[in-house]
């Protein structure tokens, strides 16, 4: 039979007040310590003009991270020029939301399907004249 750790909740109220402030508490697993992402390889940056076609005007904010891709807050402007990585673009050029319709079903009976798509964000590709 294992052994069952004390927890904190279960010891007096003098060794609660007194571990409570402590980086580690008795009872309480111990902290991992925390990982660092690195990036092995710099991801292509493009850019581009953004457009948010699902609030207009307002900004977007969001967090973004994949295997290639650490931890990244961003803040998008709508009708603003942003130097992205184009994993970043090509995420928010496929964020839709389904159009759904009605049609005759085999019984008769309308029934609802998805009739399309509208794209939530436009990242359209800013080309510098020389």
């Amino acid at each position: 039979m294992a052994k069952s750790k004390s927890k904190l909740n279960n010891l007096p109220k003098e060794v609660i007040a007194e571990e409570l402030l402590k980086e580690n508490p008795i009872g309480l697993p111990e902290a991992k310590a925390a990982t660092i992402a690195i990036a092995v390889e710099m991801p292509r940056m493009e850019t581009i003009m953004f457009r948010n076609d699902r609030d207009p005007g307002i900004p977007l904010t969001f967090h973004y991270a994949s295997k290639t891709h650490p931890l990244h807050h961003y803040t998008l402007y709508h009708g603003q020029e942003h130097t992205l990585p184009v994993e970043v673009i090509e995420h928010l050029e496929s964020c839709s939301i389904p159009l759904y319709a009605y049609r005759k079903g085999a019984n008769g009976h309308p029934e609802m399907y998805c009739n399309g798509k509208k794209y939530s964000f436009t990242c359209k590709s800013v080309r510098k004249a020389a």
